[in-house]
């Protein structure tokens, strides 16, 4: 198993079309449903006071939103998207050395990683043909990445210049994350993946159903096996990322199961101290909308 731990990093330059809400102005008065932009998010207002306060301290008389398009790719969920109709970048300044990028819900042709002195260190187109007889390989139809998980052979300690480049009139981009990416022992199969769905339905009385779709979340359960010698150095590190966001890798061979690949948090850790040469630790992890 291997997760990635995110690391902060700063947004230098972001081509993406912009959000056009207006930014909050203290001196300015709102009336009720009045949209600004303040600190990456859109917020409405909620009243006609005369005066209002700043938007994400006065919930009473703010609601949030959503995320400006600039920034839904670095909020805190996934299923809020940058969205452009063109190509386009964003340079990143990390202030620690990473070897670990996630890029997640993005609809792409392909994605280009530079240094500022445009050396290529990653380059990948996001379509591909999975085929099982001759007839698919020739005839069947290419299929889409959403999501690309880039290991690099060595760490990362410069800026870099991401290219998200357009598919159909279509760029947009779900969460990017960077990190330092950590072995934690083994995955023991079998592993059990549950999906929670939001939508609600209503039947009437002629037993016509209506459907209002609403948002699903994964929740992931499974056991890792540990070497009990390095016990106290895992279990430091997952008691790093408790209410962190973190990309969760639980089977990474060649031909492993993509759906235990989730970004999301440690709900549950549970570790019975045996007397053996390797311990089996419990986790519990949820995965962000």
């Amino acid at each position: 198993m291997i997760i990635v731990r995110p690391l902060e990093f700063i947004i230098e330059q972001n081509t993406i079309s912009k959000d056009n809400t207006a930014i909050w102005d203290k001196d300015k008065t709102y009336k009720i449903n009045d949209e600004v932009s303040f600190k990456g998010y859109i917020y409405k207002s909620a009243s006609d006071e005369d005066k209002h306060e700043e938007p994400d301290v006065y919930f009473d008389k703010w609601v949030k939103m959503r995320p400006t398009n600039e920034n839904a790719c670095f909020d805190d969920e996934v299923n809020t998207q940058s969205k452009d109709n063109k190509t386009w970048s964003v340079i990143i300044d990390v202030k620690e050395s990473f070897d670990a990028l996630a890029v997640l819900n993005a609809n792409l042709s392909k994605i280009k990683i530079q240094t500022l002195d445009k050396r290529v260190i990653y380059e990948k187109s996001l379509f591909y043909r999975k085929s099982r007889t001759w007839w698919e390989y020739f005839f069947g139809r290419f299929k889409i990445n959403k999501d690309d998980f880039i290991f690099f052979k060595y760490p990362i300690n410069s800026k870099i210049k991401i290219t998200f480049y357009a598919l159909n009139d279509i760029a947009n981009v779900g969460h990017i994350l960077l990190g330092k990416k950590e072995k934690l022992g083994i995955t023991i199969h079998p592993a059990n993946l549950t999906y929670l769905n939001y939508s609600k339905t209503n039947t009437n009385e002629w037993g016509h159903t209506t459907v209002v779709d609403g948002k699903k979340a994964k929740f992931l359960e499974f056991i890792v096996a540990l070497e009990k010698a390095h016990f106290d150095y895992y279990d430091d590190l997952i008691e790093s990322i408790y209410n962190k966001k973190t990309l969760f890798i639980a089977d990474e061979s060649e031909n492993g199961f993509k759906k235990l690949t989730t970004f999301g948090i440690l709900k549950d850790y549970s570790a019975p101290i045996e007397d053996y040469d390797f311990l089996q630790i419990k986790l519990n992890i949820q995965g962000l909308i």
